[in-house]
């Protein structure tokens, strides 16, 4: 695992990356080891999985930031911005973000601009036509509606990673009223220009049918990677 995930360290440009959480926990010890601060944290989700999952999400992060910055990950500290992002103090030209769900995490690392991930899974059953008006955009929820109803799950999960992976990199999350947000189809893409920002966002289905989004500044040149 760790010779996989070396390979991914890059020097710039914007890297999204997706792994099984219990492939991330057979990572050495010393790297998954979080702040005690951190680890409190996180320590005060009610759910096994949630812990579990949100641990490997920061082990995997400051694993590839201990390679990309060659420090010790045990020595790394994240921080949180007033939005609540994470942010690693003394590398200003340096964004990251991080998801986790359905037993998979996620992390985003740019160094030319915002990024944001998600990752959703699909093991708990959604009544998608009952949701839909409250996350889609009424144009949205109208060429929702015209699918036929096989189809509709699928669709509503893309646009729901996609819309969180970019509400993450705009600072907002779901404080944002998300059937605010109208997605662009670009080709194979979307685009969203909000906040300030001109985001580039795509996703793909993962080996069990989870979703994985992200979304980077325009300027941005992402590399995806997916290890199942």
């Amino acid at each position: 695992m760790v010779r996989e995930l070396s390979d991914l360290v890059v020097s710039d440009g914007a890297l999204a990356v997706a792994v099984p959480a219990a492939r991330v926990a057979r990572l050495p010890e010393g790297r998954l080891r979080l702040p005690p601060d951190e680890a409190a944290r996180i320590a005060r989700y009610r759910l096994a999985q949630d812990r579990a999952e949100r641990e490997a999400a920061h082990g995997l992060l400051r694993h590839l930031l201990g390679l990309r910055l060659g420090r010790d990950p045990a020595g790394l500290v994240l921080a949180r911005d007033e939005d609540g992002r994470p942010f690693l103090p003394g590398s200003p030209g340096l964004d990251v973000n991080l998801s986790h769900g359905g037993g998979w995490v996620a992390v985003g690392l740019s160094w030319v601009g915002r990024i944001g991930v998600d990752v959703e899974g699909t093991a708990r059953p959604v009544e998608w036509d009952r949701v839909a008006p409250v996350f889609l955009h009424p144009t949205e929820l109208a060429a929702y509606r015209d699918l036929p109803a096989d189809a509709r799950p699928v669709r509503a999960l893309e646009y729901w990673s996609v819309k969180e992976a970019c509400l993450k990199a705009t600072g907002e999350g779901l404080v944002a009223e998300p059937s605010s947000v109208r997605l662009t189809e670009d080709g194979t893409g979307w685009r969203l220009r909000r906040a300030g920002l001109s985001l580039r966002a795509n996703s793909r289905v993962l080996s069990d049918g989870a979703r994985f989004a992200w979304a980077v500044e325009k300027r941005a040149e992402v590399r995806v990677v997916v290890l199942d």
